[in-house]
């Protein structure tokens, strides 16, 4: 084809780059398999979404691919692969339509994203800016018919980005703080399908919730996520120094949500914390928390399936997506039984949680690894499920 002629002409057959270039692919030969209540497939999302029912789909979760910034597989059709920012939303031209097509009327499609880090080598402005990812994710999903219904940030740590980006560094910040920027949130962006009935704001299928079982006092308490701590008084500084750094942050988050918040002893606690030699420069552990319920400041990192992969030795996906994020979400904003679908699988973490949880998951991914990965783990979740326990079989007898 065009594309092959054009890569011999410009590397040759026997330069190492030419060879790089051809190792890569034109599309994959889509494989499925499906569970009990799973389905994972290995294609180009863009060309299974187009062969898939309408109103398939309860709640949509997804991250995703941050334009030309990574690559996450050697196929052509991989976003990755795009040349700029609007190449790769020109392809998202032709997923979103059929995203809203799957989705069921008045159901919720939810983007997790972070907004992206230009360096000033690349821009050739001399200092990092920021180029607004999250804000061009809705304005093409609002573009194909998506309502925006709400951001939920999360809050990430700033030390732990810089030991990454080497963009914050306290260093470079006496130098000239007028370069320094702050710490990247992350974001779940809400879009809602309109429901067919406009003159009611129900979905079609409404997500309803058992009152007796989701009680209003229960609703209050994972509303706020907040966990009262008291005590005679509050620790000093000094005293946070003294103390093992894990037993430091859990006293430090009950106060943040438990008293006013007072900058100047915030800032005194982690000096402290620095001259008992207990502040590291590779994770924050003193990062502020909010009562507000579009911050989330409580997701664990840790808690996703890469803590999987690294205890097997295996490959860790670029940006997954932790356990607490995905979970809140799908019940929050689907029912059991329904279809919870990630258009670009990963891990399968979305379709992981989702079993967990009673609904059934789909996915798709074009990394192979990836999708063979991900597969084993739903197949776990599934074998998990099948097992009978002690108390059932007394029942049953």
């Amino acid at each position: 084809n065009e594309k092959m002629d054009e890569m011999l002409r410009k590397y040759g057959l026997s330069s190492i780059a030419g060879y790089e270039a051809l190792k890569r692919t034109m599309g994959v030969d889509r494989l499925e398999v499906k569970g009990e209540n799973f389905t994972a497939v290995y294609n180009d999302s863009v060309l299974e979404y187009m062969e898939l029912p309408d109103e398939c789909q309860g709640l949509q979760v997804s991250s995703w691919p941050f334009g030309k910034q990574y690559e996450y597989s050697a196929s052509y059709h991989d976003l990755g692969h795009n040349e700029t920012n609007e190449d790769c939303f020109e392809q998202m031209d032709f997923m979103v339509p059929n995203l809203y097509r799957t989705l069921k009327p008045g159901r919720i499609s939810c983007v997790h994203v972070k907004d992206r880090i230009l360096f000033g080598n690349y821009t050739g402005l001399g200092f990092p800016t920021i180029y607004p990812f999250s804000d061009e994710v809705t304005r093409c999903m609002r573009k194909h018919g998506f309502e925006f219904c709400g951001r939920i940030s999360i809050a990430t740590d700033v030390v732990r980005e810089n030991a990454q980006t080497y963009r914050l560094g306290h260093t470079e910040n006496s130098k000239d703080s007028t370069k320094m920027g702050v710490g990247l949130s992350e974001y779940v962006l809400l879009f809602r399908k309109p429901q067919t009935d406009r003159s009611r704001g129900y979905a079609d299928e409404p997500v309803k919730k058992d009152m007796t079982e989701y009680t209003r006092g229960r609703w209050q308490i994972d509303a706020h996520g907040i966990w009262k701590s008291n005590g005679n008084r509050m620790l000093t500084p000094e005293e946070y120094g003294a103390l093992p750094i894990e037993v430091a942050m859990k006293h430090l988050t009950n106060e943040f949500l438990s008293e006013l918040y007072d900058y100047e002893r915030h800032v005194a606690i982690a000096e402290a914390l620095d001259e008992a030699g207990k502040l590291p420069t590779k994770f924050m552990v003193v990062p502020p928390h909010t009562e507000d319920d579009n911050i989330w400041t409580d997701i664990v990192r840790m808690r996703g399936l890469n803590t999987f992969q690294g205890q097997r030795k295996e490959e860790q996906h670029l940006c997954p997506l932790p356990f607490d994020i995905v979970k809140r979400l799908i019940i929050r904003f689907s029912n059991k039984g329904d279809t919870v679908a990630d258009n670009f699988a990963g891990l399968f973490t979305v379709p992981y949680v989702a079993q967990e949880l009673g609904r059934k998951g789909w996915g798709c991914e074009l990394n192979y690894d990836y999708w063979k990965t991900g597969v084993g783990y739903c197949k776990e979740v599934e074998y998990k499920r099948s097992i009978p326990m002690l108390f059932d079989t007394i029942t049953e007898k």
